[in-house]
């Protein structure tokens, strides 16, 4: 009987300590990856939780119009409507990172615009990628320098 009652308050415990979760812990999302709150923003709550939602991530010069068709990125669609002139090579290792923290890392890293489509029922349908161009990085570029 006492093992009974030892057994099921071990279980108990350990169930909600959270050793059987299938995700990282939030706690290891790298600190510095701040992304300002209305990128790519939606009211869907099953998007949002996968978006963020930590992953492995790592990428050794993929070239940036491959990435989107690897994981952690496949659930969703991604469109270039303007690409960059010449295209960039990605590398990033890491663990925890969102795909959101990822994303706006790519578009920030790579002078990108990145917009969400959604359908007429609010579920997102798309993520619209567009290269700002080289006027916005000399621009930035300035006012880094200055």
């Amino acid at each position: 009987m006492i093992t009974r009652i030892i057994l099921v308050a071990l279980l108990t415990c350990l169930g909600s300590c959270g050793i059987f979760q299938e995700k990282p812990n939030p706690g290891l999302v790298a600190p510095n990856a701040t992304v300002p709150q209305d990128f790519l923003f939606s009211w869907n709550k099953p998007y949002n939780a996968w978006m963020d939602s930590p992953v492995r991530v790592y990428y050794n010069a993929v070239p940036l119009d491959q990435i989107f068709n690897n994981s952690p990125f496949i659930r969703l669609s991604y469109r270039f409507t303007e690409k960059p002139a010449e295209i960039p090579l990605v590398s990033i290792d890491t663990l925890g990172l969102t795909r959101r923290q990822l994303l706006w890392s790519i578009a920030h890293d790579n002078n990108l615009q990145m917009i969400l489509q959604t359908l007429s029922n609010g579920h997102p349908s798309e993520v619209i990628i567009r290269d700002r161009g080289d006027k916005t990085k000399d621009r930035i570029k300035a006012q880094l320098d200055s």
